[in-house]
């Protein structure tokens, strides 16, 4: 691990236990989500060739915690959101490290805010009904890509010419529907169903297709070990990190062990 990656860990740390801090102050429930929740179950830390850090919260702790987080945070960081930042084209929030610099071949060098980040995703009932849900996926998949389209994300840059071919529907749709128009029918669907028997993360992309956990899953938390400290993530941890990432303890092969094409990397004022 070279230095520009420690320090780029270091300062995720940082910001991570601010959001713990301000979870556990205010009774909001919140996990390491995915990779990072495969990293504390399999490497009690970040996994090897990974650069980021991910939060999950159940959507109702999502919105508490977002509504706190505006007058707890301390003053080195901020809410990177839609509702915060109408330049944003994510459909979750990040909590940000001021006066840094992070930016990945795949972003947005001229988006408003580039800064180090944690992300939290939103987790929402989805429907019992395999064929409705299977429906829904397809509409989240869409819109989430051309929000990111529309704000100037190449989501599928580097990827070759046919991936972006792919992508030229979805640049139409950008152009033709409003930013406010593709959240609203999101939020539709984020709220359409409660206490149903599975849960999927609102992140964009592919994840609706297949990232649908068992609700049961987000009812019970334990604590793991991350860098030296300890964090929630759910009792069942193998049902999730199964559906999620099959055979998750057996490393994946070299060749897919890839971090984040970063591009640009400024701490500013920080020295972690």
């Amino acid at each position: 691990m070279d230095n520009r990656q420690s320090q780029l860990r270091n300062a995720q740390l940082y910001i991570l236990d601010e959001i713990k801090r301000i979870c556990t102050l205010h009774n909001i429930e919140y996990f390491l989500d995915g990779g990072s929740m495969l990293g504390a179950v399999r490497h009690q830390g970040f996994i090897p060739w990974d650069d980021d850090i991910d939060v999950g919260m159940k959507l109702e702790h999502y919105k508490k915690f977002l509504a706190i987080a505006e007058r707890e945070l301390g003053e080195d960081f901020f809410i990177d959101n839609h509702e915060h930042n109408q330049d944003c084209a994510l459909v979750f929030s990040k909590i940000r490290l001021k006066e840094t610099l992070y930016l990945e071949l795949k972003g947005n060098k001229n988006a408003l805010h580039n800064e180090i980040f944690v992300d939290i995703f939103p987790y929402y009932y989805v429907s019992d009904n395999i064929a409705v849900r299977n429906i829904e996926a397809f509409q989240m998949r869409i819109l989430s890509q051309a929000l990111l389209e529309k704000s100037g994300y190449k989501v599928w840059a580097g990827e070759g010419i046919i991936k972006r071919l792919k992508f030229i529907p979805i640049d139409v749709l950008g152009a033709l529907l409003s930013k406010e128009y593709m959240h609203q029918k999101m939020n539709n669907i984020l709220t359409r169903h409660t206490n149903t028997k599975y849960m999927c993360v609102h992140a964009g992309g592919r994840f609706y297709q297949f990232w649908n956990m068992p609700s049961e899953i987000f009812s019970n938390y334990m604590m793991a070990s991350f860098e030296g400290e300890s964090y929630p993530i759910p009792e069942d941890y193998d049902t999730y990190l199964t559906i999620g990432y099959g055979d998750y303890m057996t490393l994946p092969p070299e060749s897919q062990r890839v971090t984040h094409n970063i591009v640009k990397l400024d701490l500013g004022k920080y020295t972690f």
